[in-house]
C-alpha cells in the first residue's frame, strides 16, 4: 500500500501562496518595464524573481520572512496600477518616482534578509544578532509604509486570497494591453505626444538621432535647393545659407536634408539645432548628443575622430548664429567649424540669420546668396494651402504685401485667416501695426505685427494661458515636452488646450523630439513684448529640481527616467537658473541650490562644470547661511577634477569655520569624506584623505548611518589596495560589504566586492576573486545595471583573473561580450576593448596582421583623447609582437622607454614590461647581462608590490638563469618553489614552465619515468593555455624519449 503523500503545513501553505501571487505580478511589471522602461520598475521585478527562489530555501526565521513577503505582491500589483492610471504613463512624477525608488531600496533589504535565511549561506556571519533584529523591523516597516502609500496612490484594495488576484492580475493585463495599443495609435499619429516612446519613423541613419519632418509646405526656394544639391555633390561642400529671421533658411535646409539625390549619397545625416548652445564646448556636446556619444567636459576630439571615421555624413547646423554673434564666443565657434571642415568626408551647411559667414572655413564656390522674400507667387500658394482658396485675391495679395512675403509672417497670417477673414485680420493689422510702431520697435516691424496679431486672434483671447505657455517658452532653448506641462505645476489652467491653441495658430511646432517649441524671432519678440512672470517659471524650476534630487538619491540604480528628463531640458535648466542667479531673486537660496544639484549632475554624468557656479560665491546670502555655504564648498571640492579649486586650503577652512555654527553630524560628515576625496584624487596626499576619512567614518559610526560607513570603508581599501596592502585591503572591503548590506546598499556592496576580487587578485587567491566577481554582478543584475560601467569593470576584472591564470580562452570570451556591448562612441572602453584582445593575442602567439591593426586603432583611440596610459599599454604589445618575430632590438629599446614611462605611475604596465625582459630564455646571447640584471630588478619589484603571480614568475626566470650558469641545484630547487606557487593559484602556463625545465632536469639525471610524468603535464598544461608553441616542444621531448627507448 503506496504511502500518502505528507499534509503541507501552514507556513508551507503560505509558501506556496505567495509565489502563486508573485509569478503573474513579476510577469505584469516586466510589460511594465518593456513599454515604458520606468526607472526602478526592472531592478523591482529581478529582485522579486530572485525572491521567488530564495524564499523556498530559507531554513531560519522562515515565520518572519513570510510576514514580509505576503505583502510583497500587493505592492507590485499597485505600482503596475499606477502605469494604467497616470496620465503620464510612460513618465511618472517625481513624487510618486521617489517612493517607487524608496520601495526599491525596501525589496533589496527583504533580498538580503531573505538570503541570510538560508542554510549554508555565507553572508548570514557577516550580521550581529542584533543588527539581524534591526533589519526585520526596517524591512517590515518599509513594506508597510510602501503598501500604504501604493494603495492610496493607485487606489488599489487588498488582495485577500488567489482567487481575488488571478482575476485582479487577468483585468490588469487587459488595461495594460489596452493603453500599450493606445500609445501605438497616438505614436503613430502626426500629434504623438512626447510622453509615450518614438516609433523611429524619423530616425536618421543613426538610431540616436531624429531628423525632423521634410516640409509639408515648401514654396519658392526650388532654385536655392538645386544649388545646395548641385554643391553637395562635390567633395567635402560648405554651405552657409544667410538672412533675416523668419526667411525660412531651416525650412530650406530641412528640404536639402530629405532630398532624395542628398539621401542617396551620404550615408549619415544629421540635424543640429543650435540656439540652446553658448560656447564651442557647448555646441561640440550637442553634436555628440546627436550622433550618441558619451557626455564629456569637451566632446570636440570625440566628435571630430567620430565624423572622420564615417564614410559619407552631411551635418546641418541650424541657427548657428546664437553661437556665433557673441564676440565671446565667436572664435571659439569658428575654430570648431575649422576643424569640422578638415574632415573630407564631411559635407557641413549651417544657417545664421544676417549676410555674413564666419570665418576660418573655405567656403563652397559660388555662394549661396542670402535669402529674399517669396515671391507674390510663392507666397500664394503658400497662404491658400494654409487658408484655403476660397479668399478673395486682392485681399490676399494685399496681406501678403503687407507680410514683405516673409514665410514666418505668412504663416502665421494665414493661419489667423483660416480661422478669422482676411477683411478681420486686414482691420486688426492696422491697429496692432500703430500699437507696436508707438512702443519704438520698427525693426522687423511687419513680422513683428504679424505676431502680435496672432496674439491678439479670437482663438486666443478667451485663453490667456496660452500666451503665457507662449511667454514661458521664450526662454526655454528646449521646449516643453507634454511631461513638463503635465507635471510641472504651471499656473496654467487646461495647459493641453492651450498648447493646442499655440500649435493651431502657428506660434509653436512640434519638434523632432516630440517637444512644444517656438522659433526664435517669435522668442526675441515675446522676450521683448510680453517677457515671462515669474510665477511661471518657478514652478517649472522645483520640478526641474525635484528631478535632479531624484536623480541624486537614486544615482547607484537604473535611474535613466530622470537622467533622460534632465539631459531633454539641460539647456532650459541652464536658461532658468541663469535669469534666477541675480541679487534681487527673493528665491537666490533656492535657485543656488539648484544650481549646485545641476552641477552634480553634469558632473556625474561626465559634463563638468558648469560656468553658473562661477556666479554663486558673489550670491550667498549675507548674513551667511552656513549649510547653504558648506554644500557649496561640497560641491565646489568634488569637482576639482574639471574645475580646479582656487585656494583649496582657503577654502576647506571656511568650510570647518561655517560647520562651528551648526550641529549638523550628516553635514559634516559629507564635507570630511569630499574633502578625503579632493586630497586622494587631486592633491595625492594620502595622509591627509587617511585623517578625513577617519573623522567621516566617526561621524558616520555616532548618527548609525550605515551606508556612509561602507562608502568610506571602501575609500579605505582603495587606499590599502593601491599602497599594495593588500591583506589589509581585503579586510576593510569585508566590513564595507557588511556595512553596506545592512543598509542593503547593493552598489556599495557590489563595489566593495570588486575591490575584495583585485585584492585577491593579487593575493594569488584566483578562485575566491572569481566567486566574489560572480556575487557582485548578481547584486549588479538586481540593481538594474547589467551593461552599466560597473557591471563591465567586474567583467574586466574577471577576464584579468582568467588572463593571469592563463586561461586565455575564457578571457578573450569576455573581452569580446565587452566590446558587443560597448558603444562605438565610447572611446575609452573600446580602445581598451581592442588592446585587451590584442594582449590575449600576444600571450599565444598571435602576432597576424588583424592583430597589428587592432592595436593600431587602439593607438589612435588613445590619441584621440590624449590617453598616455593606453598609449604606453598599446607600445608594450606591440613590443610583444616585435620580440615574437625576433626583432630583439626594436623589442628591447620599446620594453625600456615603456617601462621609463610607467615607473611609479602604473604597476601593471611595468610588471608587464619586467617580465618579458627579465625572461631570459626568450632573448639572444648578446642580452644575457642586460637580462639577467631585469631579472633581478623583476623579483625586486614583484616583492615590493607583493604580487604573488610576478613573484613566482620571476622565480621560474631566476632558475632559468641559474641553469644558463651551471647551477643545477638552486635552478631546481627555484622551480620546484615557483611550480608549488603556480599549482596553489591554478595558473597552468606557468606550470608547465616548470614542469617543462624539471622534466629536462629529470632526463638529464637519466630519470625518464619522472620526465615522461611531467612532460606529459606539461603538455595538458599549454594545451589548456592555448601555447601552440609549448605543445609542440612538449611533443618532440616525448617523442624522443620515447624514440630512445
Amino acid at each position: 500500500m503506496s504511502k500518502m503523500p505528507r499534509p503541507l503545513t501552514v507556513a508551507e501553505i503560505r509558501l506556496n501562496d505567495i509565489i502563486a501571487c508573485l509569478e503573474p505580478a513579476i510577469k505584469l511589471l516586466n510589460a511594465v518595464h518593456d513599454t515604458f522602461g520606468t526607472s526602478f520598475v526592472h531592478a523591482i521585478a529581478s529582485t522579486a524573481t530572485s525572491l521567488v527562489t530564495a524564499i523556498q530555501n530559507v531554513k531560519k526565521n522562515k515565520e518572519e520572512c513570510i510576514q514580509l513577503m505576503e505583502h510583497v505582491h500587493e505592492v507590485l500589483y499597485a505600482l503596475v496600477n499606477l502605469h494604467i492610471k497616470s496620465e503620464t504613463p510612460g513618465s511618472l512624477p517625481p513624487a510618486t518616482m521617489h517612493h517607487i525608488g524608496n520601495f526599491m531600496q525596501i525589496i533589496h533589504k527583504i533580498y538580503t534578509f531573505v538570503e541570510a535565511q538560508q542554510e549554508g549561506n555565507p553572508i548570514k556571519m557577516f550580521f550581529r544578532q542584533n543588527e539581524m533584529n534591526r533589519l526585520f523591523k526596517e524591512c517590515y516597516g518599509g513594506i508597510q509604509h510602501s503598501l500604504e502609500v501604493f494603495k492610496m496612490e493607485s487606489g488599489t484594495t487588498a488582495l485577500m486570497d488567489i482567487g481575488q488576484v488571478y482575476i485582479a492580475a487577468d483585468s490588469m493585463q487587459t488595461e495594460l494591453l489596452e493603453l500599450i495599443s493606445s500609445i501605438s495609435d497616438n505614436t503613430n499619429s502626426d500629434n504623438a505626444s512626447s510622453m509615450y516612446p518614438l516609433d523611429g519613423s524619423q530616425l536618421s541613419s543613426e538610431s540616436f538621432s531624429m531628423l525632423p519632418a521634410k516640409p509639408k509646405i515648401f514654396y519658392g526656394r526650388e532654385p536655392e535647393l538645386e544649388k545646395i544639391v548641385q554643391s553637395l555633390s562635390q567633395e567635402s561642400a560648405r554651405i552657409a545659407i544667410l538672412g533675416p529671421g523668419g526667411i525660412g533658411k531651416t525650412s530650406l535646409a530641412t528640404a536639402a536634408l530629405h532630398h532624395p539625390d542628398i539621401i542617396a549619397r551620404y550615408e549619415h545625416r544629421f540635424f543640429v539645432a543650435c540656439d540652446s548652445t553658448a560656447t564651442s564646448i557647448d555646441m561640440a556636446a550637442l553634436i555628440g548628443a546627436h550622433i550618441g556619444i558619451k557626455p564629456g567636459e569637451d566632446l570636440t576630439k570625440p566628435v571630430v575622430q567620430y565624423l572622420s571615421g564615417k564614410p559619407t555624413a552631411l551635418l546641418i547646423l541650424d541657427n548657428l548664429e546664437t553661437a556665433w554673434e557673441p564676440l565671446v564666443s565667436r572664435s571659439g565657434i569658428e575654430e570648431l567649424l575649422a576643424r569640422l571642415t578638415d574632415i573630407n568626408n564631411l559635407a557641413l551647411i549651417i544657417t545664421m540669420r544676417g549676410a555674413e559667414r564666419p570665418a576660418k572655413v573655405h567656403w563652397t564656390h559660388p555662394f549661396l546668396q542670402p535669402l529674399e522674400p517669396l515671391s507674390l507667387e510663392a507666397a500664394r500658394q503658400m497662404f491658400i494651402d494654409i487658408a484655403g482658396d476660397l479668399h478673395d485675391l486682392k485681399d490676399i495679395d494685399q496681406l501678403l504685401q503687407l507680410t514683405d512675403k516673409m514665410p514666418l509672417a505668412v504663416d502665421l497670417i494665414a493661419h489667423l485667416v483660416d480661422y478669422d477673414s482676411c477683411t478681420g485680420v486686414l482691420s486688426r493689422w492696422e491697429t496692432e501695426k500703430t500699437s507696436l510702431l508707438s512702443a519704438g520697435f520698427d525693426r522687423r516691424s511687419n513680422l513683428d505685427t504679424s505676431i502680435a496679431l496672432s496674439l491678439s486672434s479670437p482663438r486666443l483671447i478667451p485663453r490667456p494661458g496660452a500666451k503665457a505657455l507662449l511667454s514661458l517658452l521664450s526662454i526655454l532653448p528646449d521646449g516643453l515636452s507634454d511631461i513638463e506641462l503635465l507635471q510641472g505645476n504651471l499656473p496654467i489652467q487646461d495647459v493641453l488646450t492651450c498648447k493646442a491653441l499655440l500649435l493651431g495658430t502657428s506660434l509653436a511646432f512640434i519638434n523632432n523630439k516630440k517637444r512644444l517649441q517656438t522659433l526664435v524671432p517669435i522668442r526675441e519678440y515675446m522676450q521683448h513684448f510680453h517677457p515671462v512672470d515669474v510665477s511661471l517659471v518657478q514652478p517649472l524650476q522645483k520640478h526641474f529640481h525635484a528631478l535632479l534630487n531624484l536623480y541624486q538619491q537614486y544615482k547607484e540604480s537604473n535611474n535613466q527616467g530622470p537622467i533622460n528628463q534632465i539631459t531633454g531640458n539641460f539647456s532650459n535648466l541652464h536658461q532658468i537658473l541663469l535669469q534666477g542667479l541675480a541679487p534681487k531673486n527673493p528665491d537666490i537660496v533656492e535657485t543656488i541650490r539648484c544650481t549646485i544639484s545641476l552641477n552634480n549632475f553634469s558632473r556625474l554624468t561626465g559634463r563638468g562644470w558648469l560656468a553658473l557656479m562661477d556666479h554663486i560665491s558673489t550670491l550667498l546670502p549675507k548674513p551667511s547661511d552656513h549649510i547653504l555655504e558648506v554644500e557649496f564648498i561640497i560641491e565646489v571640492l568634488l569637482s576639482s577634477f574639471y574645475h580646479p579649486t582656487i585656494n583649496p586650503d582657503e577654502v576647506i577652512t571656511q568650510s570647518l569655520s561655517h560647520l562651528r555654527h551648526l550641529d549638523d553630524q550628516v553635514l559634516e560628515c559629507r564635507f570630511y569624506f569630499a574633502t578625503a576625496l579632493y586630497y586622494l584624487h587631486q592633491r595625492d596626499n594620502v595622509p591627509e584623505c587617511r585623517k578625513f576619512l577617519d573623522k567621516a567614518l566617526v561621524l558616520a559610526k555616532s548618527i548609525q548611518d550605515t551606508k556612509q560607513q561602507a562608502r568610506i570603508w571602501v575609500e579605505i581599501a582603495f587606499i590599502q589596495y593601491a599602497a599594495g596592502e593588500y591583506t589589509t585591503g581585503q579586510t576593510s572591503s569585508t566590513e564595507a560589504q557588511r556595512l553596506a548590506r545592512l543598509s542593503a546598499n547593493l552598489y556599495e556592496e557590489a563595489a566593495a566586492l570588486r575591490m575584495e576580487a583585485i585584492c585577491c587578485m593579487n593575493l594569488g587567491d584566483y578562485k575566491h576573486s572569481v566567486s566574489q566577481l560572480h556575487r557582485a554582478r548578481e547584486l549588479v543584475q538586481l540593481l538594474g545595471l547589467s551593461g552599466s560601467h560597473l557591471d563591465h569593470e567586474l567583467m574586466n576584472s574577471e577576464a584579468e583573473v582568467y588572463l593571469l591564470k592563463s586561461e586565455y580562452f575564457q578571457a578573450r570570451l569576455i573581452y569580446l561580450q565587452i566590446g558587443q556591448h560597448t558603444s562605438e562612441h565610447n572611446i575609452h572602453s573600446s580602445a581598451y576593448a581592442l588592446l585587451n584582445i590584442g594582449e590575449i593575442a600576444a600571450e599565444i602567439g598571435g602576432n597576424d596582421d588583424d592583430e597589428y591593426h587592432n592595436i593600431d586603432k587602439a593607438k589612435t583611440l588613445f590619441g584621440s583623447v590624449e590617453h598616455l596610459q593606453g598609449l604606453n599599454h598599446c607600445e608594450t604589445i606591440l613590443a610583444e609582437f616585435q620580440l615574437q618575430k625576433g626583432e630583439s632590438i626594436m623589442a628591447r629599446n620599446t620594453f625600456e622607454k615603456c617601462l621609463e614611462w610607467s615607473w611609479l605611475r602604473d604597476a601593471r604596465s611595468s610588471l608587464y614590461c619586467l617580465e618579458r625582459m627579465a625572461n631570459i630564455g626568450r632573448w639572444n646571447i648578446n642580452d644575457l647581462d642586460w637580462s639577467s640584471a631585469y631579472t633581478v630588478v623583476y623579483l625586486a619589484f614583484a616583492k615590493k608590490t607583493q604580487h604573488k603571480l610576478a613573484l613566482h614568475k620571476a622565480l621560474c626566470f631566476l632558475g632559468d638563469m641559474f641553469l644558463i650558469y651551471g647551477d643545477e641545484g638552486t635552478a631546481e630547487s627555484l622551480f620546484i618553489v615557483a611550480l608549488s606557487g603556480f599549482t596553489y593559484m591554478d595558473v597552468h602556463h606557468g606550470r608547465a614552465n616548470c614542469m617543462l625545465r624539471l622534466g629536462d632536469l629529470a632526463k638529464k639525471h637519466a630519470n625518464h619515468a619522472r620526465a615522461l610524468e611531467l612532460w606529459n603535464s606539461a603538455g595538458a598544461l599549454f594545451e589548456r593555455s592555448s601555447q601552440t608553441k609549448g605543445v609542440k616542444e612538449t611533443h618532440a621531448r616525448l617523442t624522443d624519449l620515447k624514440e630512445r627507448k
